[in-house]
């Protein structure tokens, strides 16, 4: 369980507005090509994962470190780059209220998803998702609604944060 006291699991420290205008463009520009190389490279494993399939098939115990190579590889690479600039963080960066209200609608949404359907128990979030609340405040109330930080893969609280529900459906929640 993190430390909430620690800065790590706080918000991002806000950027200057000026600094927000000049990555704008640098962010219309590069995010395309960068999209183009992810996508690539998402096709290039899609391709091994036949190959993957076979040996997790053959030795059944080799899935959790079969996940864990494609999260070591593909993983790091995030779909939107920390310093990209989102128009969400164009308009709202430093508005830590509108970001704990986005994280509590997001949680809750994916809580009655992961309450009516087993196979939506996964959560992965940005730190684009929640730089304004900080991975502290997500964990805390994501807590409250049952998840945990996933088993497998790893979270890291300035880049993105990886959750898993119990599984158990909330008390009252009928389908």
């Amino acid at each position: 369980m993190p430390e909430y006291d620690d800065p790590a699991w706080g918000p991002l420290p806000v950027r200057p507005a000026v600094l927000r205008w000049l990555l704008l463009p640098l962010t219309v520009l590069f995010l395309p090509l960068w999209w183009a190389m992810w996508i690539l490279l998402a096709v290039c494993f899609l391709g091994i994962a036949g190959v993957i399939q076979l040996v997790v098939y053959v030795v059944p115990r080799a899935e959790n470190g079969a996940v864990r190579v494609l999260d070591a590889t593909l993983g790091q690479i995030p779909f939107i780059p920390l310093w990209c600039v989102t128009p969400v963080a164009l308009v709202r960066e430093g508005d830590t209220a509108y970001y704990r209200a986005r994280v509590a609608r997001r949680i809750e949404k994916q809580t009655q998803r992961a309450d009516a359907s087993p196979l939506q128990r996964d959560l992965d979030l940005g730190a684009h998702y929640f730089r304004g609340a900080g991975a502290g405040y997500v964990l805390q109330v994501a807590s409250e609604q049952g998840w945990n930080a996933h088993p497998v893969l790893r979270s890291h609280p300035r880049r993105r944060l990886r959750l898993r529900h119990n599984g158990r459906p909330r008390p009252g929640f009928t389908h």
